[in-house]
Parts: structure tokens; C-alpha cells; sequence
């Protein structure tokens, strides 16, 4: 019987997941990559950073699907299928120990220990997002569903779904808004704060936790009372900046430059937010499918088919 903590168990039911899988990840390794970039070239232009993050993206994309298919061909030739945390572990263990190899051969331009440790590591955490989404449950088409919200129905362990084009359709803005925000705002602090330790605090802090909310709600969101108050508390600080972005005139005193593009950027974040939770709020929910294959009513019904059968098979 398979269960779902087995590796490579999705191209069962749709053929070549796994290169999906590696492509998404090579997105986020060529995000990292970027960031290691602006860390080790100071000060780098924020501007920069923006040119050459697609470059590095679609590279990482194309390694992510070459290093899937890596991955993916023990499994093909011999069938044997590993815990994922054996799988992450080995193919974390190759991917530093190869670029460990290519510093020592070919690292000319490492000064010191110190510069061969920096190279290990960031390729090391640009080959985790691979190492741990190909061969896993994570499904790429999901970025384009309705996502979850809470019910307090535990039958289907306390989470619906929705099938309304609508609701789907109002759910992606604010996704895709926060998800690239998130790519933008690492990039802008990689390349804004140094040393590192500078990094740490309010301003950078509440931006980052911020998105990674927002990001994290219109997959699962909490029950729609929670989501509604926690919606108005995480917007309530970006409604304050926004308001004050576009009351300050260019003769105040306190006011900059990135006032109007932040009075942009925090109107776009208040208006997805609003269209997401109305759809949210509104959108006609149904149990989702369990592990299993079935939803409740599903197992239910074939149930009360096969009681059905034996009655008329004793008969």
C-alpha cells in the first residue's frame, strides 16, 4: 500500500510532475542566488538586482529541471523509493559536495577559506527548494487554485475548498502580488542592508512577516471570522502608511521621494485584500477530496453501495 510520505509518487497519476516540481524550485534557488549576489558585491544597485534576477530565475529554472531528472532516474531504473528526509539529506550531501569540488578546482577567485564556505553554502540553499519539492506532494498548478479556508467541520479534517471561477480568479492578485513582493523585498534588503545584522528590525521585519502572511492565507485560510480580523489587522498599519504617503506634499518637510510609489504599492495591497476577502467571505464552499481519493459523501455513498450489494448478493 503506498503512503504519502514515499518520494516520487506523483507521476503515478500525472506523468512528469517532477519536472514541474523542478522548475519551480529552480525559480526560488535563482531568487537565492540573486540575493547572494547584492550580499557579496556591496553596496549593489537595487536597480541591478531587478535586471538580473530574471537571467538568474530562468537559469534556475533550467537547473531545477536537469537536477529533477537527475534525481528522478535512480528511482526510474531501480524502483526503490526513500523517506523524503533521505532523499533531501543525500541530494543536499551531492550538491555541496559538488560545489565544494568546482571551488577547489576551479575557484580561482576565492581568497580564502572563508570565500570557498560562502560558495558551498549558498549553492547549498539554492539546491534545498529542489531537493525537497521534486519527488514531494507540493503540486505547481496549485498556485493557480482556490486554496483552502477553515470550518469547524472535522469529517474533512476542518477545511474546505471552492470550484467558483470567481473565487479562484479573486484569490490570485493578492497571491502573486505578495509572492513577488516577497521575491523584491529580499532582493531590496540584500542589497540596501550591510552587514547583515542591520537587518533585523521594525522596518524590515513587519514587511517580510507581513507578505509572508498574505502569502500563506490565500493558500489556507483561517475561518472566515479569523480571516476577516486578521485581514483588518495586518492592513490596518499599511492602510496608516498609505494614507499618510498620500497626505504629505511634496513642500512637507518629512516628505521623500518613495512616498509615491509606496502610496502605489500599499493601494494595490489594500484592494487585493479587499477583493480576496470578499471572494473568500462569499465564495460557495464543498468538503475537499481526502488522501484517499474520496470526500466524505463519496466514501459514504460507494459505502452504503456495497452494504447494498452484499444485502441483495445474501439474497
Amino acid at each position: 500500500m503506498r503512503t504519502k510520505n514515499l518520494s516520487f509518487q506523483l507521476e503515478q497519476t500525472m506523468p512528469s510532475i517532477f519536472l514541474l516540481q523542478g522548475a519551480f524550485a529552480g525559480l526560488v534557488a535563482g531568487l537565492v542566488y540573486t540575493a547572494a549576489i547584492c550580499l557579496r558585491n556591496p553596496p549593489f544597485m537595487f536597480i541591478e538586482a531587478i535586471f538580473i534576477s530574471p537571467f538568474f530565475l530562468v537559469l534556475g529554472s533550467v537547473a531545477g529541471v536537469i537536477k529533477s531528472i537527475i534525481m528522478w532516474l535512480p528511482y526510474r531504473l531501480t524502483r526503490i523509493q526513500v523517506h523524503p528526509v533521505t532523499r533531501v539529506a543525500i541530494t543536499s550531501i551531492c550538491t555541496g559536495a559538488g560545489a565544494l569540488l568546482l571551488a577547489l578546482k576551479f575557484g580561482y577567485g576565492f581568497e580564502s577559506p572563508s570565500d570557498t564556505a560562502a560558495w558551498v553554502l549558498t549553492m547549498l540553499l539554492g539546491g534545498l527548494p529542489t531537493a525537497v519539492l521534486v519527488g514531494s506532494s507540493v503540486k505547481p498548478w496549485e498556485l493557480f487554485t482556490f486554496g483552502s479556508i477553515a470550518v469547524g467541520d472535522s469529517r474533512t479534517g476542518g477545511r474546505v475548498g471552492s470550484r467558483s471561477v470567481a473565487a479562484t480568479v479573486a484569490t490570485l492578485p493578492l497571491r502573486f502580488l505578495s509572492l513577488i513582493a516577497l521575491g523584491v523585498w529580499i532582493l531590496a534588503c540584500a542589497c540596501r542592508f550591510h552587514p547583515v545584522a542591520r537587518m533585523i528590525g521594525p522596518f524590515v521585519a513587519f514587511p517580510f512577516i507581513y507578505l509572508l502572511c498574505t502569502t500563506y492565507v490565500t493558500f489556507r485560510s483561517p475561518h472566515r471570522v479569523l480571516l476577516l480580523v486578521s485581514g483588518i489587522l495586518l492592513n490596518l498599519p499599511v492602510g496608516v502608511v498609505t494614507y499618510f504617503a498620500f497626505k504629505i506634499k511634496p513642500a512637507s518637510y518629512f516628505y521623500t521621494e518613495a512616498f509615491p510609489y509606496v502610496f502605489v504599492i500599499g493601494s494595490a495591497f489594500l484592494l487585493a485584500w479587499v477583493i480576496f476577502l470578499v471572494a473568500r467571505l462569499t465564495a460557495p464552499t464543498q468538503r475537499l477530496i481526502r488522501e484517499t481519493g474520496f470526500s466524505h459523501v463519496e466514501h459514504h455513498c460507494l459505502g452504503a453501495r456495497f452494504i447494498e450489494w452484499q444485502e441483495r448478493h445474501a439474497s
